[in-house]
């Protein structure tokens, strides 16, 4: 999702979807394009070297996508999630799962890529496996009164229904504030000014969390949204992914 924007340029500057009921949760702050198939990797040569993993890879397989994000990624990004098989015995402590990317150097599919393994240095050596990366769960970089775009909810006219009940969960990342919260918004008109809080999301005290969510029952609302209402600390690669699902 985008940024929330306050602009009376409906069409071009504020994006409204709909919520889903798909397996897919739906993403307010932060955005995962699930058209990407997991990136497929054959692995030609393995070093180790201050616990820092370097695999020479060629892609064979996976990617695509990019419509959910409005842009595509081919290659995978630095802090996706990965895993390594098949490596044979004499080198078999890089087969690991799951890691994390480190480093991503990529050309035209062939390059290197890069994460931590804790062992003694390895020399460069070849050796033939696979590596599997999944697209990566990009995050809004967020401050102080930062808002997501808007949600338009989905329910019936029964006022039981299910579908007014939702579960929200908020993941950071980057350097993370000292103190934040993230509350759920709702609205039945679409301006900034009609927002009132209905919930907490997440809340950070002295840096200590990094994910937790929370579940709001029959909300009344029309559209909803997250926003960062209070927040100490952070910096530039301060992101966020929060995402509601029914």
């Amino acid at each position: 999702m985008a940024i929330y924007s306050n602009s009376a340029f409906r069409g071009v500057f504020k994006p409204i979807k709909k919520q889903g009921t798909q397996v897919e949760p739906n993403y307010l702050f932060g955005n995962y394009d699930f058209d990407t198939a997991d990136y497929e990797f054959a692995i030609s040569n393995v070093a180790l070297t201050s616990n820092v993993a370097t695999l020479n890879v060629t892609l064979t397989g996976g990617g695509g996508g990019g419509g959910a994000i409005g842009q595509i990624f081919p290659l995978p990004q630095v802090g996706a999630k990965a895993g390594v098989r098949g490596l044979p015995s004499a080198v078999s402590f890089f087969n690991v799962d799951p890691i994390t990317l480190t480093g991503v150097s990529l050309t035209s599919g062939a390059g290197t890529v890069t994460y931590a393994l804790t062992h003694a240095n390895q020399a460069s050596t070849p050796a033939a496996g696979k590596l599997v990366a999944w697209p990566y769960e990009q995050p809004d970089l967020v401050a102080l009164n930062t808002a997501s775009a808007p949600l338009a909810l989905s329910f019936m006219p029964d006022e039981a229904d299910n579908s007014r009940c939702l579960f929200a969960e908020a993941v950071w990342s980057g350097t993370l504030p000292s103190a934040a919260t993230v509350s759920l918004q709702t609205a039945n008109v679409d301006d900034d000014s009609r927002y009132i809080t209905v919930g907490t999301i997440n809340t950070i005290a002295a840096s200590a969390v990094t994910q937790a969510g929370a579940q709001f029952n029959f909300l009344m609302g029309k559209f909803i949204r997250a926003k960062v209402t209070a927040m100490t600390g952070g910096d530039g690669t301060t992101g966020l992914v929060c995402t509601v699902f029914i």
